[in-house]
């Protein structure tokens, strides 16, 4: 006869604690996208956290188990945001800085102008929280400084004592991308065709960077 090994009498409590996490996700994930779906219809000032326990169907309690504030909440939406770009976005920019060509880098910014164009609807949320929240304008300067490390190959060109400055480098020159597609892309106040402002946008980030002008002659 085959003997069966004994179960624990751990077995039980571990699968309510396995199932009671699930549901804990499931609701966090759910305030997440609700949250999102609030803020691009509202914008982020005029959104309220009971504006997002309504669209999430869930009450305050439930809310706060999961977040301390607004600032929270947003901060957790736009870390997926940036989350589903930058890592992609970074390691482009890393190799198209690194090849050092206009053609490399005009390829790295049309997908980062696609970026913007995809997120449209909840970009005015991000730059109003970034002006009026300094716990979610942190949030973004400690992402970009991380994000900024990413560019091994790049910073791997030049001597140690010259590495900090060109990161800086590059990092202002996003910010001027990130203000420069907000008022194009989202705002339109300044109505320019895709290929034109493309064109702009690499001719300056050529001159700051000081990269080659042409393609790579091999």
């Amino acid at each position: 006869m085959r003997l069966m090994p004994p179960s624990s009498a751990d077995e039980p409590a571990a699968v309510l604690l396995s199932v009671r996490e699930e549901q804990r996700l499931m609701t966090r994930r759910r305030i997440v996208q609700a949250a999102r779906r609030v803020f691009e219809d509202r914008g982020y000032g005029q959104a309220s956290i009971g504006d997002i326990t309504k669209a999430a169907k869930v009450n305050r309690a439930t809310f706060y188990l999961h977040f301390a504030n607004k600032a929270a909440v947003f901060n957790e939406v736009y870390a997926e945001v940036r989350q589903h770009q930058t890592g992609r976005y970074w390691a482009m920019l890393d190799e198209g800085l690194t090849a050092g060509t206009e053609a490399a880098l005009r390829g790295v910014l049309d997908r980062a102008l696609a970026w913007w164009e995809e997120q449209a609807a909840l970009l005015p949320a991000i730059h109003e929280a970034m002006a009026s929240d300094l716990e979610v304008a942190a949030r973004w300067k400690d992402q970009l400084d991380e994000l900024a490390g990413e560019l091994r190959g790049y910073l791997g060109q030049f001597p140690e004592e010259e590495r900090d400055a060109r990161r800086l480098r590059v990092q202002l020159m996003v910010m001027q991308l990130d203000q420069l597609c907000f008022r194009t892309i989202v705002q339109k106040v300044f109505v320019i065709e895709r290929d034109v402002l493309l064109d702009l946008v690499c001719d300056l980030w050529l001159d700051s960077l000081q990269l080659r002008r042409g393609s790579d002659p091999s």
